[in-house]
């Protein structure tokens, strides 16, 4: 076992800046990725709401990020994270491999799609298939889009495009929208937005430039963007043991990103918040590492 003040867990956006504070802040910590860095960077195909770029790809953000981190001195270790366990005032840190004790941890593994993705999904990924509607609303003004998904995160995005685009189609697999009812009444009440309950996308297709319709059982509609939110899944596994306070697939956080758990961050998209954005991500992780470095040297 290898010993650590400080372990993040992912090296997306929110990891990789929680590495860059707390190298500034000199602290001993190790940042785990068990596949590839970036995260949701590598998905994006045009960034326009990251300050300092009027348009950045998400791979060119990514390497000016991995730049950065190599210019520091950070090496990211490869390994997937399994298991968290709390062990006396400190953590143990399990990887298929090796195992960490630490003083901290910063989980930062974001959410992940389910593999049972809809046809052609990732064929048109960043050509109309989009995970944000925050991030690449705009590209859709006054155009059709879909939404597929019957949880809060499918409720909230299809409320902000809504807004903006000139038709929304809402498709529901499960016989009515559940979750928020705030959010349900609200786009009920939206004119341009057809729920459609009992309803499965079996294929979304395109063109050379993009996404044109999506099948929706056996009834083909015209939309050119597709914002897919079945299928999210839990990236919180290896909190398992510790059973931080949860709400949903999200961990809650005090305003130091600390968990209820002492000594546990969380930052990025795994956090319950209100705005999942690159961001706000790596304001997450600026925050916890330096609130995480000050619990660490508060104990020593």
């Amino acid at each position: 076992m290898k010993k650590t003040d400080i372990v993040v867990v992912g090296a997306g956006i929110a990891g990789l800046t929680a590495a860059i504070y707390l190298k500034r802040a000199n602290a001993d910590f190790v940042i785990l990725e068990g596949s590839f860095p970036g995260g949701l960077l590598n998905k994006l195909k045009t960034i326009e709401n990251y300050p300092g770029f009027t348009s950045i790809t998400g791979n060119e953000l990514l390497i000016k990020l991995m730049d950065q981190v190599k210019s520091l001195g950070i090496e990211i270790t490869y390994g997937n994270a399994q298991s968290i366990l709390k062990e006396g005032d400190g953590f143990d840190v399990k990887t298929d491999v090796d195992s960490y004790e630490c003083k901290s941890v910063i989980v930062a593994t974001g959410v992940n799609q389910s593999n049972d993705s809809i046809k052609g999904q990732e064929k048109f990924a960043g050509l109309g298939v989009s995970y944000c509607a925050t991030c690449d609303g705009n590209f859709f003004k006054g155009l059709d889009v879909a939404v597929v998904g019957n949880n809060d995160i499918a409720l909230e995005e299809s409320l902000y495009l809504s807004g903006l685009v000139n038709k929304l189609y809402l498709i529901n697999p499960d016989d009515e929208l559940s979750g928020n009812q705030k959010l349900v009444d609200s786009l009920m009440k939206a004119n341009n937005v057809k729920i459609m309950n009992s309803k499965k996308v079996g294929e979304i297709k395109g063109d050379d430039f993009g996404v044109t319709s999506i099948v929706v059982d056996d009834k083909e509609i015209s939309v050119v963007g597709v914002f897919p939110y079945v299928g999210k899944k839990s990236t919180t596994q290896i909190l398992n043991n510790l059973k931080p306070e949860m709400h949903g697939i999200f961990v809650s956080v005090d305003s130091k990103q600390q968990t209820n758990i002492e000594g546990l961050y969380a930052a990025g998209d795994i956090v319950d918040k209100k705005l999942r954005q690159l961001v706000t991500a790596a304001n997450d992780g600026a925050i916890a590492a330096t609130n995480a470095a000050q619990f660490v040297k508060e104990r020593k």
